[in-house]
């Protein structure tokens, strides 16, 4: 374990009591025997009792005149403002605690600490940074803060509940054809919803009322005040009276937990009703008094901090000078490697850099190396020259370099990296780099190969240990600039046309055209194709999403075909939600693109999109080449417009604050957020505590004894500490689910290798019996659960396609969220068993389990007309997750990691291999089918038929497959693009454009649709054909966990 890891240097857990040293002004030193769940506040109390046995106590002030201050296990001095906290959390380095008057701004200080809680590193952190580019950030990032609040703010106490419980809303008012069917037949276009008022004493009144599904919340509410009134026999003129008078004054609220009906769209457009009316539920609200609702919300106001005029002089400095184009040098560059410290050899030989110029992942010429030299003296001072000219430099250009090893094996040469690094030619402020500098570079990732690494993160690696690199760039008389967008236009206008104005395309050059563009992100494009594409460059204005594929045709070290392009940016037209997310691959890291596709997604993505695709704007965060960025601040603004997408934006990018290469640039996202988020920062504290105290247990349970763990478990969560940290929050899975009081007696320790925790929640919602009276979820510490997450996200954006095109396949994206390093937790489907649980039942060995035990246990849970249903949930949502564990590859399927629910919902856990990466055994792969389509399934599937495979229920089922695969072929760019977007993530089975080759291969892009589905429909064949190899596949697991 890492000493730093727990509530004290060295311990998971504080012993129950422990001595404080407690260090007075007077300079008197007091010990005191203090309770681990102490508070600040009366430790601080029983100090002043105590110190009064003890000299010049005179000199002392009040104890409200002081507080508290230690250096705590991240070697960083804190002061302790909140007196409200406990010893235990405080994660001190040593039990001592220094007492001393307060100096600066309090209410500065105190909302610093909470940022610093939440974010998980301390303000001071910044505040102590002398880069310019770090404090130009912090500074002008403050407006997007300040501004998303006045906008908050400007629609007064609507706008401000609106940000607080935000409309969980489809992105479009239109029903899904299977939906729209239920409503317009089964319902004759109407809805039937329940609305229960309920006074301040307890009492309910229900109220049901029948409006057309495009009513709005208010004519809800207007048609609930009519049912009440003709109950109480007035007239309809004191009917109409009464609604014009009482409509403005209620919201609905969904029972159960804190969402709103807040927006005037039609109430089938709220997701809750939707599901409702999928499910053939009666939708049950509440009607709230709009006051009541409003004075609840906290205040939004937003402290300038202190650091707001750092930086200023010096900025204005650097742009006071006077500086020269860079297209008026008229050299080709140079820089030159000097020498290297710190470099580490498996074994003496020669070293050497190697250098390139990089555009995103394109070289701008050929790399360049250094001489070879002794590794036991690094040293160079060697100018390299590049074939680049210096005014053909792009604004986004990179130095990418590493220090590679010679090593001889087998009478060959082999050459590997030891370490990269990569810096920006120009800095944040359009300067071209002209200066002297250490670059501390970075060590190679697990199972990269490559000698340079032009996707990696610019800047020097914080840690000092690491092998440093002297770098110096040419130096000129003036400070050079990239030049502006005047400049370039001006540039442009003078470029010879290549074909006249009145150019028209013959018929043979369109269609290939369409062929290429026509074509998945990842096609590689040969240069009669980039050709074509840049000849045509005015034609694709007319097809918008042919941009990507342009932008692969431009000769990024031609300042000529860079000109016309931004020119040509001008005038392009919005681009579709899929072609603007492909333009933030690292592929693209222009900044005049990126800032295009940026603008497109601010005119086309609505929230409920945003928070679907979320998870990988975050990632492409890191493709950014400076801190303050278009992308940045579009994210920071809608997420300081919602505290929906804000509390995911928030986790997404705490999650990876253990990663040093981005620690700093998601750090100073997070205070930016926090600064703008208002209340909803103590909140969040209150989430990362809650987790952090889960991480210390848990530490702790792995070191006891199996069957000692349950009892030290339920010991812990009954101290006061626990309680107090671990209930009445918003879950991190769903921010508008309150977790109540703890049901201690219910939770338990799982019995798998990392111990999870199995967490139940009572739900204080007056109406959680409409919802669910308890929350439950597994924590889980040890485990990586960012494949879980963007396998569960691919799953949900499959079951939105299949919705919107009329397929209701009974999915189930069950809400996982990673909140740390292998820290996060999952939510649990109720009324579950795994498929071994079920078979366990009548299981005589593992190459006999009946293949009738799961439709018979279906059939137990299901009597009657419910029987039908369950078999048809079954199918569809067997049919669903066939198909899309083909598609992503994933793999180690069996009967424990496969659930059904109680209504027959199949569905899969545990996403551990994908993309084909699968477990072997005996040196074999155990997996050899690409579907888990057992006799037990197929069963099901023909109503327990005794040759499922020849019934016509089978037949529908393979029907359904096919059309619930071409449906999401239709759409392959967007799982293609996706997954490219998740390259910097990290994920051991997601780190090249090779893994995704694996998508591009299932989604059979480059076949004809007949072609595709004749290839999906064997795949699928071989699965029930070889029903042998998936129970050899299940035997292997039964083995070995039985």
């Amino acid at each position: 374990m890492p000493p730093s890891s727990g509530e004290l240097w060295g311990h998971h857990l504080m012993p129950s009591q422990i001595d404080v040293d407690c260090l007075l002004p007077t300079g008197v030193i007091v010990c005191l025997r203090c309770n681990r769940d102490a508070t600040l506040e009366s430790l601080k109390s029983d100090l002043w009792r105590e110190a009064k046995k003890y000299p010049l106590f005179y000199l002392l002030s009040d104890s409200p005149s002081y507080i508290f201050v230690s250096i705590t296990q991240d070697a960083e001095k804190e002061e302790f403002y909140d007196e409200t906290r406990r010893l235990c959390d405080l994660r001190l380095f040593q039990p001592i605690l220094k007492v001393v008057e307060p100096k600066g701004n309090k209410e500065e200080k105190m909302l610093n600490s909470d940022i610093g809680i939440a974010i998980g590193m301390p303000v001071n952190e910044f505040n102590e940074m002398k880069d310019l580019e770090v404090m130009t950030f912090r500074r002008n990032i403050l407006e997007v803060c300040k501004k998303s609040v006045e906008e908050r703010n400007s629609h007064g106490p609507h706008g401000q509940a609106r940000y607080v419980y935000p409309p969980d809303i489809h992105s479009s008012s239109e029903l899904p054809p299977h939906i729209r069917q239920r409503v317009e037949n089964e319902m004759s276009g109407q809805l039937i919803i329940c609305i229960w008022v309920v006074s301040s004493n307890g009492d309910r009144q229900k109220y049901t009322v029948k409006v057309s599904h495009k009513a709005s919340p208010e004519e809800v509410i207007a048609e609930a005040i009519r049912r009440r009134t003709r109950l109480m026999n007035m007239s309809t003129e004191q009917q109409r009276q009464c609604v014009l008078e009482y409509q403005d004054s209620y919201v609905l609220k969904v029972c159960g937990c804190e969402q709103f009906l807040l927006e005037k769209v039609p109430v089938s457009q709220y997701k809750h009703i939707r599901r409702c009316v999928a499910r053939k539920q009666i939708p049950q609200m509440m009607l709230m008094s709009k006051e009541g609702i409003y004075a609840s919300l906290p205040n939004n106001v937003f402290p300038n901090p202190a650091y707001v005029r750092r930086g200023i002089s010096a900025l204005r400095d650097i742009n006071a000078q006077q500086t020269v184009s860079l297209w008026s040098i008229d050299f080709m560059l140079r820089i030159r490697i000097n020498c290297a410290t710190y470099v580490n050899v498996r074994e003496l030989g020669k070293i050497y850099v190697r250098t390139g110029i990089y555009h995103g992942t394109e070289p701008l010429c050929p790399t360049r190396d250094t001489q070879h030299v002794d590794s036991s003296n690094p040293r160079w001072n060697e100018w390299l020259e590049y074939d680049l000219y210096i005014p053909d430099i792009p604004r986004s250009a990179r130095l990418c370099l590493s220090i590679c090893c010679v090593s001889k094996r087998k009478k060959k040469e082999v050459h590997y990296a030891l370490a990269w690094g990569n810096v920006n030619l120009f800095d944040f402020n359009s300067r071209l780099r002209n200066d002297k500098f250490s670059l501390n570079l970075w060590p190679i990732p697990q199972g990269f190969d490559d000698l340079l690494n032009p996707i990696g993160v610019p800047g020097s690696n914080p840690n000092n240990d690491s092998p440093c690199l002297e770098v110096e760039f040419a130096r000129f008389s003036q400070p050079v600039s990239f030049p502006k967008d005047s400049q370039i236009e001006e540039y442009a206008a003078c470029i010879p046309l290549e074909q006249p104005r009145d150019f028209m395309m013959d018929e043979p050059s369109a269609r290939e055209l369409k062929e290429i563009i026509r074509r998945d992100a990842l096609a590689d494009l040969s240069e009669q194709d980039k050709e074509l594409l840049w000849k045509l460059r005015k034609q694709c204005l007319r097809i918008p999403d042919s941009l990507p594929k342009l932008l692969a045709a431009v000769k990024w070290n031609s300042r000529d075909d860079v000109a016309q392009l931004y020119m040509l940016l001008k005038q392009w037209p919005v681009i579709s939600l899929e072609a603007a997310l492909e333009l933030l691959y690292c592929t693209y890291t222009d900044i005049t693109v990126r800032r295009f596709a940026v603008n497109c997604l601010e005119k086309i993505l609505t929230d409920d999109q945003l928070s679907q695709y979320l998870l990988q704007l975050v990632q492409v965060l890191k493709f950014e080449p400076y801190v303050d960025n278009c992308l940045t601040r579009f994210l920071l603004r809608r997420s300081l417009l919602s505290q929906k997408i804000g509390h995911f934006f928030f986790w997404h990018l705490k999650s990876e604050m253990h990663q040093v290469s981005i620690r700093l640039r998601f750090g100073l996202i997070l205070e930016a957020y926090s600064r703008g988020c208002g209340a909803y920062l103590k909140s969040l504290c209150k989430q990362v505590e809650a987790l952090e105290k889960l991480v210390k247990l848990t530490d702790s349970l792995k070191l006891e004894r199996e069957e000692a763990q349950l009892k030290m478990l339920v010991s812990q969560m009954q101290q006061a500490d626990y309680l107090e940290a671990l209930q009445h929050f918003p879950s991190p899975l769903n921010h508008s689910y309150i977790l109540g009081d703890l049901a201690v007696e219910e939770c338990n320790v799982k019995q798998s290798k990392k111990r999870p925790l199995w967490l139940v929640w009572q739900n204080p919602d007056h109406m959680a019996e409409f919802l669910y009276r308890d929350f439950k979820i597994i924590f889980k510490n040890g485990d990586d659960l960012r494949q879980d997450m963007l396998t569960l996200q691919v799953i949900g954006i499959m079951d939105s396609i299949w919705q919107t095109e009329g397929l209701d396949l009974k999915m189930m994206p069950y809400g996982c969220l990673a909140t740390g390093y292998n820290v996060g937790m999952i939510e649990v489907v109720r009324d579950s068993k795994t498929v071994m649980k079920i078979l366990e039942q009548n299981i005589r060995g593992a190459m006999q389990v009946s293949s009738k035990e799961l439709h018979r246990w279906i059939k137990d849970k299901n009597k009657g007309d419910k029987y039908p249903i369950a078999i048809d949930t079954f199918t569809k949502s067997c049919a669903g997750y066939c198909v899309a564990t083909f598609i992503l590859g994933i793999g180690d399927r069996h009967p424990d990691n496969i659930m059904v629910n109680e209504d027959g919902q199949v569905f899969h856990i545990d996403f551990g291999h994908f993309l084909d990466h699968r477990k072997k055994k005996f040196g074999f792969q155990r997996e050899r089918v690409p579907f888990v389509l057992t006799e037990h399934f197929c069963r099901v599937i023909a109503h327990g038929s005794d040759n499922p495979l020849k019934s016509t229920d089978f037949l529908n089922f393979m029907e359904l497959c096919g059309k619930a695969y071409l449906c999401l072929r239709n759409h392959a760019n967007v799982f293609i693009t996706l997954f490219t977007m998740m390259l910097s993530c990290g994920i051991p089975e997601l780190q090249s454009l090779d893994d995704i080759e694996y998508l591009r291969k299932t989604l059979a892009v480059e076949r004809t649709e007949q072609e595709a589905l004749v290839y999906f429909q064997q795949q699928l064949n071989e699965a029930h054909g070889g029903a042998w190899t998936t129970k050899l596949d299940w035997f292997f697991h039964w083995v070995k966990n039985r």
